[in-house]
């Protein structure tokens, strides 16, 4: 078989690995809290077909515009009727979409090095398992892999055309999330690695940055124009603007997820003993330092390239080091610049010794094989178990079943939809997910005496004691668990309780 057909047959068998990994069982996972505040935020689009930013606590407002549409399509147009499945469908979409993205780069680090970095991206588990979540990142990733083709574009011929482009993808980062900043500064710092280093026979500095004067103003004015006009719900409120400029100084982020700087080389290269098997992505490690090696090896025009990549993935992984507050799915786009990184390696091996040649090779195949196994265990059996290192703060599958319980009582007693139940305490999400049937639901920071008359009251751990004083000799505690490490106990009134558990006529 001839070299192409063969890379075509390859790319075809990612891409079908790549959808199969991202939408088998996608409804299976329980529902995280921050997709249920992200499809709250859908459901009050798609019920009032109006969109208001809130710098303080949410991210740009493109998760939900891209989600409007799918959920139409389903006949999900309020929050009631909602599913996982809509949800999901759009960060997997971008998942695969990413996947696609080293195409781009095909012409400059070769074909084999761009099938290398697909496979990556395919079965790579901390992409994968977030690429199945109703999140932002999976969406933020698939931009700057975009923004990062084009920029690097705009970098070797600086032209109107690439600045309008890689100021468009900017752009629309920016109205996925505000960490775009953080990507805009790590390429800053890879440009001036790739293009203004102190190299002889080149013209002055003023001169080399001239050339870039007029393409960078199209890039502003992309990057202004396409953010504004989803931060503005399209040109229509100047406040949506203002609010995207204030999130950078008025963002109040959650407590509770504040990390050392080695907490992301813990959770992606640390080897881990979990549910019966190792965890660790380090092979990919181990191909970038091997990558890394080749810049300085192999002297010729592609290690701008690699020098530029190199960068670019080591600034994003330094700065969100640095800051205390991490989560895992902030790795997405820096994880995706490494994995492009690593296919550079690729491009070389025909100039490394044989021996070399074999291991890398060997080492590459193991990297696959391991990865979909993780990927396939992280997103099945062990989807929201605590122990998944990608799992974090799972919701638990015993919410799962409490839905399945509360729709057959619901059944057996249809009036307690009309009557108002109780949620009491604090940080209760993805609980309203599972309370959709019901029509009026309050919120309460404490348990008060009229919680007495509610059919069902739920308490949070905060309010547990005083909720359960409250509430002894009117309601049945039945102890339920909603996030990891987070018990939830649902209170059902007494009389609804002994119908419930009445013996049926014979």
């Amino acid at each position: 078989m001839h070299k192409r057909p063969l890379i075509i047959c390859t790319w075809l068998g990612i891409i079908i690995l790549a959808v199969f990994l991202r939408f088998n069982d996608l409804e299976q996972r329980p529902m995280h809290a921050d997709e249920a505040t992200g499809a709250r935020i859908l459901s009050n689009r798609l019920e009032a077909n109006s969109y208001q930013f809130d710098p303080k606590h949410f991210h740009g407002p493109l998760l939900s515009i891209t989600a409007e549409p799918i959920a139409q399509l389903a006949g999900e147009t309020s929050w009631q009727r909602l599913s996982k499945h809509s949800l999901r469908i759009g960060p997997a979409i971008a998942g695969i979409l990413l996947v696609l993205t080293p195409l781009l780069w095909q012409r400059r680090i070769g074909a084999i090095a761009a099938l290398t970095a697909g496979m990556l991206l395919a079965t790579s588990p901390i992409i994968v398992y977030y690429n199945r979540m109703y999140i932002h990142e999976s969406l933020l990733a698939l931009l700057a892999m975009l923004a990062l083709a084009t920029g690097y574009q705009l970098l070797e011929n600086p032209k109107r055309g690439s600045g309008l482009m890689t100021g468009l993808f900017i752009g629309l980062m920016f109205a996925t999330k505000e960490t775009a900043a953080i990507s805009v500064i790590a390429w800053v710092v890879a440009s001036f690695v790739y293009r203004f280093a102190p190299i002889t026979d080149r013209p002055p500095l003023s001169a080399r940055l001239q050339i870039y004067l007029k393409p960078f103003i199209y890039l502003g004015l992309a990057t202004a124009v396409s953010a504004a006009f989803f931060y503005s719900n399209g040109f229509k409120s100047a406040q949506g603007v203002i609010d995207a400029i204030r999130t950078y100084f008025i963002y109040e982020t959650t407590a509770g997820h504040e990390k050392a700087w080695s907490y992301y080389f813990e959770l992606l290269l640390w080897p881990k003993h979990r549910l019966g098997m190792w965890w660790s992505e380090a092979s990919v490690l181990l191909l970038g330092i091997a990558s890394v090696g080749a810049l300085w090896k192999y002297r010729d025009t592609s290690q701008k390239t690699g020098r530029f990549l190199f960068a670019a993935t080591f600034t994003h992984i330094l700065i969100y080091s640095l800051i205390s507050y991490k989560t895992p799915w902030l790795m997405l786009v820096p994880w995706a610049h490494g994995c492009l990184l690593v296919g550079f390696l690729t491009q070389k091996l025909p100039q490394a010794k044989r021996a070399t040649r074999i291991f890398l090779t060997l080492l590459l195949i193991a990297s696959f094989s391991i990865q979909t196994r993780q990927c396939l265990l992280a997103n099945s059996l062990y989807a929201s178990d605590a122990r998944n290192p990608y799992a974090y703060v799972p919701t638990s599958k015993n919410v799962e079943a409490l839905e399945v319980w509360l729709d057959e009582l619901i059944e057996q007693n249809p009036s307690i939809t009309r009557s108002t139940i109780a949620v009491v305490g604090n940080e209760y999400w993805p609980l309203p997910w599972y309370l959709k049937a019901f029509e009026t639901i309050g919120y309460w920071p404490e348990i008060e005496t009229m919680h007495r008359d509610f059919p069902l009251v739920f308490a949070m751990p905060g309010q547990a004691q005083r909720t359960a004083a409250q509430l002894q000799d009117t309601h049945t505690a039945l102890p339920r668990s909603l996030r990891a490490d987070v018990p939830v106990v649902l209170y059902l009134r007494n009389d609804i309780w002994q119908q419930w558990t009445k013996e049926p006529a014979l």
